[in-house]
């Protein structure tokens, strides 16, 4: 039968102590470096009659109209009756679809950074609106950006100034 013994030397204390003090310093530093959590977007409304849905359009296609110098444009999505986007130079940085029971407005990661003023058409077509909670979102299925979403916008930098729409 053999017998080990472990002798723990002082040198080995202040190794382990280091190793301590090392990962408690990386767990400090992580936090201060991470970005906060976001609060959870407001992407789904109450569902919206037939004459609200052609208001929100009517504004939308008025933005793009008066931007179209700029590179906006209004097309309409797979169910032109139920749902359109704007584009900027081609690329669309809004998504609106109307579903039975509620509305989706939805800007794709980094609209803002390709045409900053696509918030005030947001805003002013969010505006009459009744947002769903977000447990009624969840519910509904409507999707949120990933964390590894947003990390890749954060990494990917700007956007091209001949690629923006001001």
């Amino acid at each position: 039968m053999k017998c080990t013994l472990v002798v723990r030397t002082p040198l080995v204390k202040v190794h382990q102590g280091m190793m301590w003090v090392l990962f408690l310093a990386l767990v400090v530093a992580v936090r201060i470096h991470w970005p906060e959590p976001e609060e959870p977007e407001i992407l789904a409304y109450r569902g919206v009659s037939d004459a609200t849905f052609s208001t929100l359009r009517r504004r939308a296609l008025q933005f793009a109209e008066a931007r179209a110098r700029d590179g906006f444009e209004l097309t309409d999505g797979p169910n032109p009756a139920s749902s359109f986007q704007i584009r900027c130079r081609g690329v669309p940085v809004l998504y609106v679809e109307r579903e039975q029971s509620f509305l989706l407005i939805s800007l794709p990661l980094g609209a803002g950074r390709r045409a900053p003023a696509i918030f005030s058409l947001q805003a002013a077509l969010q505006w009459p609106l009744q947002p769903l909670s977000y447990l009624d979102q969840v519910l509904e299925g409507v999707q949120e950006p990933t964390v590894q979403d947003r990390l890749l916008l954060m990494v990917a930098g700007g956007v091209p100034e001949e690629e923006r729409c001001e």
